[in-house]
């Protein structure tokens, strides 16, 4: 069993006049080749230790809560350590110790704790998801009145209940939504569910997805027909104009392996060698357990054309090839960024679609869809799958059954035209 003790680290400031306050830590020994130290949110000097925490009998009412405090940390450490028991590890410990205080039972603490775990490593559009799940749950869980719940309990949440959100989410909301957004939301919350089961704070038998499953919509893809690219891609516009440049970078993704747009923006100059730019998908590179493999785009003339009239400068190996993110941007400023360049270039390619009275949407994901599309039919599954950095056959599989039947017809009808 590890014992513990909390000490002063101020072997840094001893020598200091005066002597400023130190860090208050905790050592947790297990055994000699085992000892971790934790630093406590308390800083105090010397004095204040020594005349609260290590005496006996302090006085005056400052000394008396200051030892209450630290007796608080190392009787919070004791419980963790007592609850662990056999399990105990550092990792486990730290985990605990470092934990913010929740309602164990109540799904808006563990929210928020999620929700600060993922701002903190830097996942802010996830982190998004996760708060715009929970909004959209407490709306539903508000039933019509003025007040927004401040706790709800997992045993409200019942299978009955996610029935109720499902049927509310795709029938009463405004202007209706789909079942492929109602799945994402609940799918955060049946994470919640899993990790408050994982920590202990909830029973297994509270789990409410044994018997509720959650739905997934059909996304059916459009495929965008070779006349349509060509009429795009020809169509006369004003140079440089707003939508001239959202063309652009439109047909720079479906050119580029139907890159996604966060990639276009997170390319550097370091990224780009002699006949051949590389990157690793931002969607998955902090997901996958193997080292991610990157994805190969050969430098064209029509890609290069792009690079040289919108891309910056190549001052360093570490600039940016667009003009989209600025260095020192930090996650959350990237993904507001990244948000408005899509919507700038999605509302530019519609505007040119409706002048040319195609009759379809076409925003950034089009791109990505097109290349898909052209690539199966022309190389099969297994070069797009590399194409699109899908670490299994699998995912890319399931992205071509979205698209339309007609788009498979036209594929076995070519089968006998030999």
């Amino acid at each position: 069993m590890p014992t513990i003790s909390l000490y002063l680290d101020d072997r840094k400031t001893r020598k200091e006049k005066p002597v400023p306050p130190a860090a208050l830590k905790l050592r947790v020994y297990l055994n000699r080749e085992n000892i971790k130290h934790f630093k406590t949110k308390l800083s105090l000097t010397r004095a204040e230790f020594e005349n609260s925490y290590l005496s006996s009998k302090p006085s005056g009412n400052a000394n008396k809560n200051l030892k209450t405090k630290i007796e608080a940390i190392k009787i919070k450490a004791d419980d963790i350590i007592e609850a662990l028991g056999d399990h105990f590890t550092f990792e486990k410990f730290e985990k605990e110790f470092y934990r913010n205080r929740v309602n164990k039972n109540d799904i808006i603490s563990h929210y928020n704790e999620k929700i600060k775990e993922l701002d903190e490593n830097g996942k802010a559009s996830t982190a998004d998801l996760y708060r715009l799940s929970l909004k959209s749950i407490l709306k539903f869980a508000q039933g019509g009145k003025k007040e927004v719940p401040i706790i709800l309990p997992f045993n409200i949440v019942t299978p009955k209940f996610l029935l109720g959100y499902e049927n509310w989410f795709v029938n009463y909301t405004e202007n209706g939504q789909s079942k492929t957004s109602v799945g994402m939301y609940l799918r955060n919350l049946r994470a919640i569910f899993n990790n408050a089961i994982e920590a202990g704070d909830i029973h297994k038998d509270l789990y409410p997805f044994k018997s509720y499953t959650i739905p997934t919509g059909k996304n059916t893809k459009k495929a965008v027909l070779d006349n349509v690219l060509k009429e795009l891609y020809e169509a006369v516009v004003i140079p440089d104009s707003h939508i001239d440049i959202a063309r652009n970078y439109w047909f720079f993704s479906f050119q580029c392996n139907g890159m996604n747009f966060r990639d276009i923006a997170e390319l550097k100059y370091k990224d780009i060698h002699d006949t051949y730019f590389s990157f690793l998908r931002h969607k998955t590179k902090n997901t996958t357990k193997d080292d991610p493999i990157p994805i190969i785009v050969p430098l064209t003339e029509n890609i290069m054309a792009t690079i040289q009239k919108h891309g910056n400068k190549p001052i360093a190996p570490n600039s940016y090839v667009f003009p989209i993110f600025k260095a020192g941007m930090d996650e959350k400023e990237k993904l507001r960024v990244n948000r408005n360049f899509i919507r700038y270039v999605n509302g530019h390619m519609q505007k040119l679609a409706d002048r040319l009275k195609l009759g379809i949407k076409l925003g950034t994901n089009v791109a990505r869809h097109a290349f898909t599309t052209k690539v199966t039919k022309m190389l099969g599954l297994e070069f797009a799958q590399e194409s699109l950095g899908h670490t299994t056959l699998t995912t890319t599989q399931n992205y071509w059954a979205g698209f339309e039947k007609e788009t498979k017809k036209e594929m076995a009808d070519k089968l006998m035209k030999f």
